[in-house]
């Protein structure tokens, strides 16, 4: 037997079998359908040719043509239950198929507010350590936080507007040109956030899989680099960066890459490297002297 891949995602390959099947049966029916129209045709004209008078006076052709082999009409009653059994199968497969996005869809809308909780607490997380990094001015980065505060309560308030569906980059980047931080977004973390809050899987060919999980795995590298500069030991350093490099090859970590934000990634990461969490604290301490 087969051994199945780590990354193997059963959800999608059911979904794509469903697909696939009523797209056959799709196929099947037409095929059916142009079968059953030409066995008609024939049926309508052996009965036309059935009802149509003799001639008395037209001589008898020295050889009759020989008849088509079968009843057209039974042939067209066949080819049109068999019609029939496929649009019932495909009705079947369609039918299970909306049901399971109705479930999916269900399951999702269940777990918007977490969702949209968890967007809301990555942007703003993210956009405060971006804010403290990049702002050297303590008075200024103290004025652009709390003015980041006011405008993600305005962004989230609205629930209509499905601000966790965006992905997590294109939301930071819109608050970075508002609060005139364009230049330090591009700089700090455009490259490192461009994932929704549960990105999909990689697709594509095998280049372009391996090319994503390769961008998002130099995305949580990048975080915990920076991770790492606050770690007041810098003795202890190598050993995280050992310890990383072995956790970016364990089957865990390859699926998180595969679905998880790189935050999400970097604070699990930090966990079991015995860090806690991603950025503890990203406010510095007030410059007292």
């Amino acid at each position: 037997m087969k051994e199945i891949p780590a990354d193997f995602n059963v959800q999608a390959y059911g979904r794509g079998c469903a697909l696939q099947q009523c797209e056959m049966l799709s196929r099947l029916a037409e095929i059916g359908m142009q079968l059953a129209e030409a066995a008609g045709a024939r049926a309508l004209a052996a009965q036309a040719a059935e009802a149509q008078p003799a001639a008395t006076d037209t001589p008898a052709p020295a050889e009759a043509p020989s008849a088509p082999a079968g009843d057209p009409g039974l042939a067209f009653a066949r080819y049109a239950h068999l019609v029939r059994q496929t649009l019932a199968q495909r009705a079947r497969a369609v039918k299970d198929l909306c049901a399971d996005d109705q479930d999916r869809s269900a399951e999702r809308e269940a777990g918007r507010p977490a969702r949209r909780d968890r967007h809301r607490d990555e942007v703003e997380h993210v956009m405060k350590c971006m804010i403290w990094d990049e702002v050297e001015d303590f008075g200024r980065a103290e004025v652009l936080v709390d003015e980041l505060e006011e405008r993600i309560e305005d962004l989230y308030q609205d629930e209509a507007a499905r601000v966790e569906d965006r992905p997590v980059g294109a939301v930071m980047s819109g608050l970075a040109c508002g609060l005139g931080l364009s230049e330090e977004w591009s700089r700090w973390g455009a490259l490192g956030w461009p994932a929704t809050p549960r990105p999909a899987r990689p697709s594509g060919g095998p280049t372009a899989i391996g090319a994503e999980r390769a961008r998002r795995r130099d995305a949580v590298a990048a975080a915990m680099e920076r991770a790492f500069a606050e770690v007041r030991d810098p003795t202890r350093v190598p050993g995280l960066e050992a310890g990383l490099a072995v956790r970016l090859q364990e089957p865990d970590v390859i699926g998180w890459l595969d679905t998880e934000t790189t935050a999400t990634v970097a604070d699990r990461l930090c966990r079991s490297l015995g860090l806690g969490l991603y950025v503890d604290d990203p406010k510095p301490a007030p410059d007292s002297s």
